[in-house]
């Protein structure tokens, strides 16, 4: 495991300068999501110029092989296969203030998968899983069938519509870690079936569905999540046809879920690396309710983006005369990302250069907040937890980074996190009035 870093670097060294490749408009939403680009390069890729020369029609191409943008097998437009792979490793510095002495380093799951389309994209499918020998875990399995841009039809397991930074592949992220609003609050992945599309030239996509549950986020070994939840995201470009304006880039975005929940812990609160619990679970009973609002902004060599999530937790028939005030979470984050190179921002940055002549080199950095409401009981006279255990807490943070892409394949990005949370009491950095940085740094390699 320790020779990862290195594997890497040698791979990085051999693969020399490649040029930048986008996925094409059209794609399934979850097929252009589980490994590599994020939903809005579709998009991106809608509102490309179109040329008036006449169109020279393809010769019908036979079977082949292909190492474009990853190993790919097609026969014509009949069959098309994407074969995708991930794996990466993460350093982190010792933390004095939560009794973190020694360096860790830790190799994450590896992710395998198959992607394609068949009959010219009349069906898409994409199947991916962790290969961990006992512990194999599949991540996406869906098909969806494409009756026009404007209608699609998805079933399986796949994404939550639900959350810009939730839906974007992780190979993508500007950061080592989600912020709170994805990765504490959003769904991630169900079982479930959807229907999506793009209007109006692509300025306008939906998606809407139903799901099982509520999403791996939102289970452990303590609760097992909502169930029969229903789903809708919209995303708009409202200034898309004003060519040449700075706003023509911009992207804003809305998404609700509700969810069963039936006498079982709800959200709880943890810090960005998950050293500590700043607010514990508390039982609840009757609806779940999410609401997100995005924004993405990508222009040039720069990229501004956040989201502002709240869930609403009901407790129906908790209290002694009915109902209890329902259990309250909010998490927001700003973030702005600058490719120094001078790459265009979509996503994952594509290097104009090898290794040997730098890559690239971009510049993050990110403000966030998870919190929580106070909870209330009856009394503790009754066997209730203690009132100081009762009140909202929350969990400020900050994180700066360096993504430095050797070339398509590897990126290292070193990442620095400030944490502040309010009520020091519970928080892992008792000794510091709840504040500590932490320092780590993940090599991946994306195939």
């Amino acid at each position: 495991m320790r020779n990862i870093p290195a594997l890497l670097f040698v791979l990085a060294v051999s693969s020399g300068p490649v040029s930048a490749q986008t996925s094409p408009a059209g794609e399934p939403a979850q097929v252009a999501d589980a490994i590599g680009a994020t939903d809005q390069l579709a998009l991106d890729a809608a509102h490309a110029p179109v040329s008036d020369a006449p169109v020279k029609k393809k010769k019908k191409e036979g079977a082949r092989f292909t190492l474009a943008n990853h190993p790919s097998f097609r026969v014509g437009t009949a069959v098309r296969l994407d074969f995708e792979a991930r794996v990466e490793s993460d350093a982190r510095t010792p933390t004095g203030a939560i009794g973190l002495d020694k360096s860790q380093f830790d190799v994450n799951r590896p992710r395998l998968g198959v992607s394609g389309a068949l009959f010219d994209k009349l069906i898409g499918f994409e199947i991916s899983r962790d290969p961990t020998e006992g512990d194999a875990e599949w991540k996406d399995a869906y098909v969806n069938l494409r009756a026009s841009r404007a209608f699609e039809l998805e079933g399986g397991r796949f994404k939550v519509p639900f959350g810009r930074e939730m839906l974007t592949g992780r190979s993508n992220l500007d950061f080592v870690h989600r912020s709170f609003a994805a990765g504490s609050l959003s769904p991630s992945r169900d079982v479930g079936v959807m229907v999506h599309g793009r209007v109006h030239r692509g300025d306008l996509e939906y998606q809407a569905g139903y799901f099982a549950r509520d999403g791996d986020n939102a289970r452990t070994k303590q609760t097992r999540g909502a169930g029969d939840t229903v789903a809708a995201r919209i995303v708009l470009a409202p200034f898309a046809s004003r060519s040449g304006s700075v706003l023509a880039p911009l992207r804003l975005g809305a998404a609700a879920t509700t969810s069963r929940l039936d006498h079982q812990l709800g959200l709880r609160g943890q810090t960005v690396l998950g050293d500590g619990v700043f607010f514990d679970r508390v039982y609840v009973n009757g609806r779940r309710v999410r609401a997100g609002v995005e924004a993405l902004w990508e222009a040039g060599a720069a990229s501004v983006s956040s989201e502002l999530v709240s869930v609403s937790d009901e407790r129906k028939g908790m209290g002694f005369d009915g109902d209890l005030p329902a259990i309250r979470a909010t998490a927001w984050y700003l973030a702005g990302t600058w490719a120094v190179t001078g790459e265009k921002k979509h996503g994952r940055l594509e290097p104009s250069h090898g290794l040997l002549h730098g890559g690239a080199l971009e510049l993050a950095a990110r403000v966030e907040q998870l919190r929580f409401g106070d909870v209330a009981y009856p009394g503790t006279s009754f066997g209730f937890p203690t009132p100081s255990s009762l009140l909202g807490n929350s969990d400020l943070a900050a994180t700066v980074g360096v993504n430095w892409y050797l070339n398509r394949y590897v990126k290292v990005q070193p990442n620095l996190v400030i944490e502040s949370i309010r009520d020091p009491g519970r928080s892992p950095a008792p000794g510091s009035a709840g504040r500590f940085i932490s320092g780590l740094v993940r090599f991946q390699f994306t195939l």
